[in-house]
């Protein structure tokens, strides 16, 4: 009876553990379960809050980027202009230099060939000073699709002119004008 009693005490010491068991592993896995959704929602809003920095960052550099491209591009305006100012004023030089010069040669084919080009200069001239650049070089590539013979004539009786211009112009100390030298 004794080893009955004691088998009795232990069967229901190993239920009660069992059952002890059991309840540990169930609030075991109650916690377990608990931390998971805390640790899968902490991470879901660490993953929102990183989406909305980068989003903000993004925003931020593009902001950036576009505020820079349109200060650069108010700079270059104004150096366009600038430029096509210098340009106009030099061509307008250079046609009243080269009118000067056919006056002063009197009424031959020399005089009539400096006015013409005179009258071309001023022309260009004012078309520079009257339109945007990009409307002078879309013309100046079209007159050469159609005409290339007389671009390249063009061309080369313009370089030589400047280079003329220029050259006088370096060593223009003595006072002289490039047509005094000729």
């Amino acid at each position: 009876m004794i080893r009955d009693k004691t088998k009795h005490d232990l069967q229901d010491a190993a239920d009660a553990t069992a059952t002890a068991a059991q309840s540990v592993v169930r609030d075991g896995k109650e916690t377990a379960r608990s931390l998971a959704e805390k640790v899968q929602a902490n991470a879901h809003a660490l993953g929102e809050t990183l989406v909305d920095g980068a989003n903000d960052l993004a925003a931020e550099v593009t902001t950036r980027v576009k505020d820079a491209a349109i200060a650069a591009s108010d700079m270059a305006s104004q150096k366009v202009d600038a430029a096509k100012e210098s340009i106009a004023s030099e061509g307008h030089r250079l046609a009243h230099t080269l009118r000067s010069a056919a006056g002063d040669r009197g009424d031959g084919v020399r005089a009539h060939v400096l006015d013409a080009v005179a009258g071309g200069v001023e022309t260009a001239a004012n078309s520079v000073q009257a339109r945007g650049m990009s409307a002078l070089f879309a013309d100046v590539q079209t007159f050469a699709r159609r005409n290339p013979g007389a671009f390249v004539a063009g061309a080369a009786v313009l370089g030589f002119a400047l280079a003329r211009f220029m050259r006088s112009g370096a060593s223009s100390g003595d006072g002289k004008t490039w047509e005094d030298r000729s």
